[in-house]
């Protein structure tokens, strides 16, 4: 199977969020133990290789408790960040997919590169650019978002959301076209 395929698969599983009760159906940790499974199974001398494939594995095991204690609530009284163990928990897994993600940015680019396909390599640069802008302001706006009154929390939470469910659609797009190269170079 195609790595960029299991790659979009496994990225694919973590953004899609499906719980009964507190468990989660398609636990993130078995997307992530896929995007493993997949770098594992390209060339190891592409930049940034080493970094994913490690961060793929600590993400993979730190996010098995996810699938059984859910996503944090929300409070009566309206939006509020908390420094409660769930809440750390999850910002964590988020900063730690960032992570993950910049350096599968890196493999992409490098692989691109030496295959000499400049559009996808372009491409792949112009959407790591704004990806990794929009995800640093969105973690570092955070923490200011609480002395903000809370009809202008609440939209902004919208906003900074559907930007980053966008940002990841586009991401998978973009693994998509990757694996289409991937099939047209291993025809010829």
């Amino acid at each position: 199977m195609n790595p960029f395929h299991r790659i979009f698969g496994g990225l694919l599983l973590v953004l899609i969020d499906i719980h009964l009760g507190q468990i989660e159906i398609l636990a993130d940790f078995i997307g992530y133990f896929l995007v493993l499974s997949a770098l594992n199974g390209m060339e190891g001398n592409l930049k940034g290789m080493k970094g994913a494939r490690t961060t793929a594995l600590i993400i993979s095991l730190i996010a098995i408790p996810q699938a059984f204690i859910g996503q944090p609530t929300g409070t009566t009284e309206g939006v509020s960040i908390g420094l409660d163990l769930p809440t750390i928990y999850h910002q964590s897994l988020g900063l730690l997919k960032l992570v993950l993600t910049f350096y599968l940015f890196q493999v992409f680019i490098d692989w691109a590169k030496k295959k000499q396909e400049e559009d996808l390599q372009e491409r792949a640069r112009k959407l790591f650019r704004f990806y990794l802008t929009a995800h640093i302001l969105y973690y570092a706006l955070l923490p200011f978002s609480m002395n903000l009154p809370e009809n202008t929390v609440i939209p902004l939470f919208i906003i900074g959301i559907a930007v980053m469910i966008i940002l990841e659609i586009v991401f998978l797009v973009l693994i998509r076209a990757f694996r289409n190269e991937q099939q047209k170079l291993e025809l010829y």
